[in-house]
């Protein structure tokens, strides 16, 4: 009911105001970019105010007059009198206010109208702008999702003709969106590697022999227009990136490079003188044009040759913790746990050097990088025999390299300090009770039990089919479980009739143990899977108690009027 409202009013609101131009004015990047996605859906001409150098009179020129604009500004916005200046120019100005750039996406996904779209991780901006082209030649709204505002995100989504995910994303997004049999581009290991497939599938599918090559740090009026596929590098070129592009430029298949600024003119031109030899090697004549563009006109502002107009996109900078480090006599392992407290997935390996006064006694790692998502905290054993060591200071120093990309570990973090030993048996027991399926809510819920004398803690997966085909849907989050007490999960879906009769049995796996860090146990549990509406269910309970009810009060008449039997005689 109040999807359909939403609509009815959104309706209501594009009859009564459509707009042939969209405005940005705010300081939060995720606003920008989602008022060029609405735009680009819409097929209007959108301009965003410049970070830095934001000039409101300069704008309101760019812009002209007698437009209806739709004006989305943040609470922070970069000017406070670009609204004035437009209506001054004789538009007509409606503005949207963005308290929130992630409500600000997903609220103007719903007013675009659109029935594609591409979702990427909300903390990746670059990747955000790997698929402005393709998502403006597609006519899609790019959504930036996370565990948080997935629920939102599938009810928009819901209805789509098409859904695409790219790069790397949760693996609650991953799971949540499963069920609507999106395409997916890239492999999310490494955001150079997964922009060269984007901008191999723009290039291909819309016959495409330019491209726009730049390190995805900011936005610029060329780039938001989505006519050029983007192509990400660094200052070091990266090897997927270079391998593309000569590739493309063997094949004839890519004529020209823009450069948007200087940051790049070196490394790009030296990459030219590269391949150029590279060809004559083989005996090839091959090579690229190259265009920079550094500066802008605006005649109707009547100023000089003026600065781009550009918008700092952020690169995203994850963050981890060591959390702890420990020797467990128990089993002879050191155990390490890493907490990821920034915003949004990442990658990473570890070392542990272990000394013995000072001197290494054991290296310890494993060259395999592990993935550990928004929020997560993660634990790694290594085996370790101290048998040999009778006395002496023993310490551990811990490595851990990570980022965002699993082939670029490019930040690391360390500690160092007496290797704590403790006897720690982890004598958790948790096992699946049973699986129930609303109807009314549209959701699953799964009762867990800790069977155990200690708090556990426990992350579920729920294996089903859905639309003929077998989907896996992950919990929200690790859950904490009391000694001897249960927890619901709650798995958000939408069955059909056909859904439920396929799902006579459901396996509901689950990961546990008795330190959050260490969910080293593990279990599959196949239970019947119970259905029927709540309304049904609170219409029953409603229904024993009225009998309970009426039977207590035909007990009160019946004994209340039987008549005392005659005293004896004394």
């Amino acid at each position: 009911m109040r999807k359909i409202a939403f609509i009815v009013f959104m309706l209501l609101l594009s009859t009564a105001f459509a707009e042939d131009y969209v405005c940005i004015n705010s300081m939060d990047g995720r606003d920008v970019l989602s008022g060029v996605f609405y735009a680009n859906v819409k097929d209007l001409p959108v301009k965003f105010m410049p970070v830095p150098g934001g000039n409101a009179d300069i704008f309101a020129a760019k812009v002209g007059g007698n437009h209806d604009i739709l004006l989305i500004e943040g609470t922070m916005p970069v000017s406070s009198f670009v609204e004035s200046n437009l209506v001054n120019r004789n538009n007509t100005v409606e503005v949207y206010t963005s308290s929130d750039g992630g409500v600000a996406n997903l609220e103007l996904a719903r007013r675009s109208g659109a029935d594609r779209f591409i979702v990427v991780d909300s903390a990746f901006s670059d990747g955000a702008l790997s698929v402005l082209p393709y998502a403006a030649m597609t006519d899609s709204y790019v959504i930036m999702a996370n565990k948080n505002n997935i629920d939102e995100v599938k009810d928009i989504v819901e209805d789509a003709e098409q859904l695409t995910i790219y790069g790397l994303v949760s693996s609650e997004v991953e799971s949540e969106l499963d069920e609507f049999d999106p395409v997916t581009i890239g492999k999310g290991e490494d955001k150079f590697e997964d922009n060269v497939d984007i901008v191999e599938k723009t290039m291909t599918e819309f016959n495409k022999d330019n491209v726009i090559m730049v390190q995805g740090t900011f936005i610029e009026e060329a780039m938001a227009n989505g006519k050029q596929p983007i192509l990400m590098s660094g200052k070091l070129v990266p090897q997927a990136t270079y391998d593309f592009v000569k590739s493309k430029v063997r094949n004839d298949e890519l004529t020209q490079v823009m450069l948007i600024g200087n940051e790049l003119v070196v490394p790009i031109y030296d990459m030219r003188e590269k391949m150029e030899q590279e060809f004559k090697d083989e005996g090839l004549n091959k090579t690229f044009g190259i265009v920079v563009k550094f500066a802008q006109v605006v005649p109707s502002a009547d100023t000089g040759v003026l600065v781009l107009d550009t918008f700092p996109l952020p690169a995203y900078q994850p963050e981890l913790e060591i959390k702890e480090i420990f020797y467990n006599d128990q089993n002879n392992k050191v155990m390490v746990s890493v907490d990821n407290v920034g915003e949004g997935p990442a990658y990473f390996s570890e070392e542990v050097r272990v000394k013995v006064d000072g001197e290494d006694y054991e290296i310890l790692g494993t060259d395999e990088v592990s993935l550990i998502e928004r929020g997560e905290q993660l634990g790694m054993e290594y085996d370790l025999d101290l048998s040999g060591v009778s006395e002496g200071n023993v310490t551990a120093m811990v490595l851990v390299k990570y980022g965002s990309s699993k082939k670029s570990l490019e930040q690391f973090i360390s500690q160092e300090g007496p290797l704590t030993t403790v006897s720690y048996v982890d004598t958790s027991n948790v096992s699946v009770q049973s699986a129930r399926y609303s109807s009314d809510q549209q959701v699953v819920r799964v009762t867990i039990r800790n069977n155990g004398d200690e708090a556990a803690y426990v992350f579920s997966k729920l294996n089903l089919v859905v639309g003929g085909s077998e989907a896996t849907i992950s919990g929200a989050d690790v859950r904490e479980i009391d000694a001897g007490s249960l927890i619901v999960e709650e798995f958000p879906l939408e069955l059909t009739e056909e859904d439920v009769e396929a799902n006579q049995n459901v396996s509901v796996m689950i990961d546990y143990g008795a330190r959050e860090g260490f969910l080293l146990k593990k279990a599959e549990y196949i239970v019947p899977l119970e259905a029927g509406g709540d309304n049904m269910l609170l219409f029953l309970i409603m229904g024993a108690v009225a009998l309970l009810a009426l039977l207590a009060v035909a007990a009160y008449f019946l004994l209340g009027r039987k008549k005392p039997g005659k005293k004896k005689a004394s």
